[in-house]
């Protein structure tokens, strides 16, 4: 987090270049096992970023705006093949599986509308859990026809993980019924041509992801040249992995996971943002009132899950208490997104499948920053006071250093977190996450992360009760 924050500071406002980011594969390469964890995970991380990286510098000098959310969705296609060529059982399931959703034209109609038509509200589209109007969420809806063996279910939480924390192709659930509805075709033909898309993310995850690409004119350096040199190159880690019993939902996740900060977190967009001075402030801002915390709660933790816990609830608390500091509420927050959403999809009913889903994580983050400051009296996991004073301390709080119009500032801060609310990896401070998965990955390799089978107490969910009743979560395979 730190590297990225340096990185920022000295190249913000100026172009990106993939050679920027060196020091931060050098931080990575610092990444060890310890104790009982298995180091392999570990190398599927330091890995797929260095692999990342290099070819990247050696096929681009930059990414271009339009490619900034695809560059963490050209590893998963990869690792899948490999998977695919290792484990013909895999293989045949999967082919099971493409002929299951040939087969499920209704589920596949009746969540094509509700996507369409806004019918669950703003949706995390790519979400790693299996809430209403995800993609894994249908998926799973599409294998409760299917008649599974234990080995078969095994197989099906891979399926399940590669469309959650892993990132098989950048294809999500309904874009094709959505812009074919759009362009004017029938109902039918639209679900017809969003069957054939996910039978086709599957079948050929590599070619489907370069055509997916070749059709939008995204990642121009040559997005076929990028996989299979990653294949190449990630082959012998993955390898390694398999000899060492690694769930195979772990070798998906964790190298797509791990590159997320090369050219998607840390990019042209994100250089220009944080020219903004208060915008970089609040980043270190928070970053400080995470690590002081995570520092404070040191003797109380039992597991790795509590850190990563304690680390996501003080970023959450952290957030909603500058959102207060100018009189704003968490219930505002989500009240004003969920009636802008509402609007939105009308103005644009031809919108990007997934144009909301960094509107959600804002939304979910500050709705359990409230929790944490208000029902839990700042305590993150009942047990740690989140510090908050970093925010205090760089006068964040009612004081712009000259930035606006002193007297009459009181919305400043909640329009620089409109900002990240649109690009809320940083703030939301996943490289951090991404860190501890590894940790809590290498600690229990045979065992999966992904997808979460909890309830994620979804901010929507929270004003929309009833569309509880359409998570799959209690129903996962």
């Amino acid at each position: 987090m730190h590297a990225n924050i340096d990185m920022l500071k000295k190249h913000r406002g100026q172009k990106f270049l993939i050679k920027d980011l060196l020091p931060y594969v050098k931080v990575v390469d610092t990444l060890e096992a310890s104790g009982t964890q298995e180091a392999v995970v570990f190398d599927l991380h330091k890995e797929s970023v260095r692999q990342h990286y290099e070819i990247l510098c050696d096929l681009t000098d930059t990414i271009n705006y339009a490619d900034e959310p695809y560059t963490e969705n050209i590893q998963t296609p990869a690792l899948m093949e490999i998977l695919y060529e290792k484990d013909p059982g895999f293989r045949a399931f999967v082919e099971r599986f493409i002929e299951k959703i040939g087969l499920s034209e209704a589920v596949i109609s009746k969540e094509c509308a509700r996507k369409h038509s806004g019918f669950y509200g703003p949706v995390c589209v790519a979400d790693f859990a299996l809430t209403p109007g995800s993609t894994v969420n249908v998926l799973n809806q599409i294998m409760h026809g299917m008649k599974l063996s234990e080995k078969e279910k095994y197989y099906a939480r891979i399926v399940l993980a590669s469309k959650s924390w892993g990132m098989n192709t950048s294809y999500v659930f309904g874009w094709r019924y959505i812009d074919a509805v759009e362009s004017g075709k029938p109902s039918t033909q639209a679900v017809k041509e969003e069957i054939e898309m996910l039978k086709y993310m599957f079948d050929k995850p590599m070619e489907s992801q370069t055509s997916l690409m070749n059709e939008i004119g995204g990642l121009p350096f040559g997005v076929d040249k990028y996989q299979k040199r990653y294949m190449k190159g990630m082959r012998p880690v993955v390898e390694a992995a398999l000899a060492k019993e690694v769930n195979y939902a772990n070798i998906l996740s964790v190298p797509s996971l791990s590159i997320g900060d090369i050219g998607h977190h840390l990019c042209q967009s994100t250089y220009d943002m944080y020219k903004d001075d208060y915008a970089l402030e609040i980043l270190e801002g928070v970053v400080e009132v995470v690590e002081d915390t995570m520092k404070k709660g040191m003797p109380t933790y039992e597991n790795m899950g509590q850190i990563l816990s304690t680390a996501t609830g003080a970023s959450a608390a952290a957030v909603t208490y500058l959102l207060e500091s100018e009189g704003f509420t968490a219930e505002m927050a989500v009240d004003l997104m969920m009636k802008r959403f509402n609007n939105f999809i009308q103005k644009y009913p031809n919108r990007g499948v997934g144009i909301e889903f960094h509107n959600v994580d804002f939304m979910d983050v500050v709705h359990r920053g409230n929790k944490i400051l208000h029902a839990d009296k700042g305590m993150v996991n009942k047990t740690v006071q989140v510090d908050f004073a970093p925010l205090v301390r760089r006068k964040i709080v009612r004081d712009y250093k000259g930035c606006i119009y002193p007297n009459c500032a009181i919305n400043k801060t909640f329009a620089t977190l409109m900002k990240f609310a649109d690009h809320f990896c940083l703030l939301n401070i996943e490289p951090i996450t991404m860190g501890m998965m590894t940790n809590i990955v290498a600690s229990d390799p045979k065992n999966s992360m992904s997808p979460v089978k909890g309830c994620k107490k979804c901010s929507v969910s929270a004003v929309t009760p009833h569309r509880c009743a359409y998570c799959e979560r209690t129903r996962v395979i």
